[in-house]
């Protein structure tokens, strides 16, 4: 079954779709990959030349690729970086009508807008995924800040959040990061929530110079490649064991993106450990 996801396309590096789409073909799932934009390298780097496609574009690539026949049989679809609120409206108008025909099917949204108290993209995309995601998302996976934008405040504790998030109509989600929303600790935490189950994920933190940028993008997709199996703290776990894996190779490379290729083996072994990571309730 094949998987949808739009994102941003990386010439150089590991961002958006250039790890979605291996990390989804890794586990096994025909991609089809939608570029919002495509860039040299991600911003992180002194510079980056690229283009940003307008909705129109987009509209036909998705018009296209229904002549083809090419999405009867998706088995989930994923968002990640949306450029601007002009794309974000056409992307979630495509997402309804495909609803309308598959209402069973996971659309997992990563609200990507910001990082560490900066938002870095067009404030009006803010409102558009507040407004327009909640009737779609299956899961939802920002990270602490973006998840603490989509309500708009920065509660003090966890259930606060859980609380806002829930009558936002964000029913389900991961929030990467969420070790920003605990007490001081070395440790990283996923924190997955759901109406059955709240749940803080904890794993060991590593130290770079430069926080390797894609990390979001990982956890996104393997939330699309994983869903539905077993409980969403269970993924959760799994998806944490993988990224500790991704973060120690690409630690140990000592290069600047990270090592999602030549790492492969090693994060797709620890999906299928067994080992517990620590978790505790929300």
């Amino acid at each position: 079954m094949t998987i949808l996801t739009l994102s941003s396309q990386v010439l150089y590096g590991h961002v958006g779709n250039a790890v979605a789409d291996f990390t989804l073909k890794r586990l096994g799932n025909p991609v089809i990959a939608v570029p919002t934009v495509v860039l040299s390298n991600h911003k992180g780097y002194s510079d980056t030349v690229g283009e940003v496609f307008g909705p129109d574009l987009l509209r036909d690539f998705f018009s296209a690729l229904e002549r083809r026949g090419a999405l009867e049989d998706l088995s989930a679809v994923q968002t990640g970086f949306i450029a601007t609120a002009g794309q974000a409206q056409t992307i979630f108008d495509f997402l309804r009508e495909l609803r309308q025909s598959k209402p069973d099917l996971p659309i997992i949204v990563d609200p990507v807008m910001g990082d560490k108290g900066k938002l870095y993209v067009d404030p009006g995309l803010v409102a558009v995924f507040r407004e327009r995601v909640p009737s779609l998302a299956s899961l939802i996976t920002p990270n602490a800040f973006e998840a603490q934008t989509l309500v708009g405040e920065e509660p003090a504790e966890t259930d606060v959040l859980l609380e806002r998030l829930s009558s936002g109509g964000f029913s389900s989600g991961l929030i990467t990061s969420a070790e920003t929303l605990l007490p001081a600790s070395s440790d990283r935490a996923i924190l997955c929530f759901s109406p059955e189950e709240h749940q803080i994920i904890r794993h060991p933190g590593l130290s770079f110079a430069r926080d390797p940028n894609g990390v979001g993008d990982f956890v996104a997709a393997l939330s699309a490649g994983l869903y539905g199996q077993g409980t969403l703290s269970e993924r959760t776990e799994r998806i944490a064991r993988a990224l500790v894996a991704l973060l120690t190779a690409t630690q140990q490379a000592g290069g600047p993106e990270l090592a999602l290729v030549t790492a492969q083996d090693q994060w797709v072994q620890a999906l299928a450990s067994s080992a517990l990571m620590r978790a505790t309730n929300a």
